[in-house]
């Protein structure tokens, strides 16, 4: 009887054993997939060669420099590269931008394509560099798919408010000025412009444009602002580059109405640039064109030069001028 009974309470106590090792088996067969994923690391689960935003994940950075690949902000029609972008990612798939024209960060998923190429905030970019303080991003031209190497030539920094604060101890608006090498290069192309005042290749575009001012009640002008539907199937430089103005002469020499552009150098003078007409029109339309300028624009208009830098130089206008009798 007593052996009967040892027996059974070893057998017992192995079977217990044998349960709780049962269980830990089944716990860990359960367990340890999701344990593991949870632990294992973004790295770990991205796609080969796509680089990691999670070290950077809710950090503010800031754009500071925007420029082409030779190093400057302008080209030589005068378009800026300006450093606008503020931009917080979330995760690996999703980044907010800040809008200026919502005042308010924007959620952007972020679509990985190859080769560091990654699509957000309605633009593809290029991962040049990424560190926990600093981004260079080279924006890139798609089209069909396929990237354009020599029109993907703009690149952007950005570095982390942190930084910007603590270890540059500046501010974004100070990183954001333009560079000595911008105002070299504006200096020089504004000593051709201004050398060719009638030449409408060596002019370029203002960054702050020509200022017509009425300076007689006779004469109106009005810039042309564009609609928001317009401005979102064109660049926000746009207005700069070819800024166009409405001009209305009341008690003129007769009714009239024409198109054209005008060169305004860098001492404010007006100079005919290009008009449309017939062939055997051009040399009688010329004249008409050049006695508007002459005898009402130069009379009854203050005329300010556009501007780059701060440095006046001859650019390019349009303009639509009516006459009333």
């Amino acid at each position: 009887m007593y052996f009967k009974l040892a027996m059974l309470l070893r057998f017992s106590k192995c079977f217990n054993v044998f349960l709780f090792l049962l269980n830990l088996f089944f716990l860990f067969s359960c367990s340890s997939p999701a344990a593991n994923k949870q632990a294992s690391t973004d790295e770990e689960e991205l796609e080969p060669g796509r680089p990691s935003f999670t070290p950077i994940a809710g950090t503010d950075f800031f754009e500071v420099r925007r420029a082409f690949d030779n190093g400057l902000a302008f080209d030589t029609l005068g378009f800026e590269q300006e450093p606008v972008w503020h931009l917080n990612f979330i995760s690996n798939d999703s980044v907010k931008i800040f809008s200026p024209d919502s005042n308010a960060m924007l959620h952007y998923s972020i679509y990985f394509d190859q080769d560091s190429i990654f699509h957000f905030g309605r633009e593809w970019f290029r991962v040049r560099s990424l560190a926990k303080d600093s981004l260079l991003l080279q924006r890139l031209t798609v089209v069909s798919k396929h990237v354009k190497e020599a029109r993907s030539n703009v690149y952007m920094k950005l570095y982390s408010a942190r930084f910007i604060r603590d270890s540059l101890k500046t501010t974004v608006e100070e990183l954001r000025k333009p560079r000595p090498n911008d105002t070299a290069f504006i200096q020089w192309r504004s000593n051709i412009a201004n050398a060719n005042p009638t030449v409408i290749d060596s002019a370029f575009a203002a960054r702050n444009p020509v200022q017509l001012i009425p300076k007689n009640p006779n004469i109106t002008v009005k810039r042309r602002i564009f609609s928001e539907t317009e401005r979102l199937n064109q660049s926000a430089a746009y207005a700069y580059l070819y800024p166009e103005y409405d001009i209305v002469i009341n008690k003129a020499y007769k009714d009239f109405y024409y198109p054209f552009s005008v060169l305004v150098d860098g001492k404010g003078d007006v100079h005919l640039g290009k008009f449309v007409t017939s062939d055997e029109f051009v040399e009688s339309r010329k004249k008409v064109l050049e006695g508007i300028i002459n005898v009402y624009l130069k009379n009854l208009l203050t005329i300010k030069p556009g501007t780059t830098l701060g440095i006046p130089h001859t650019s390019l206008i349009m303009l639509r001028v009516r006459g009333i009798e």
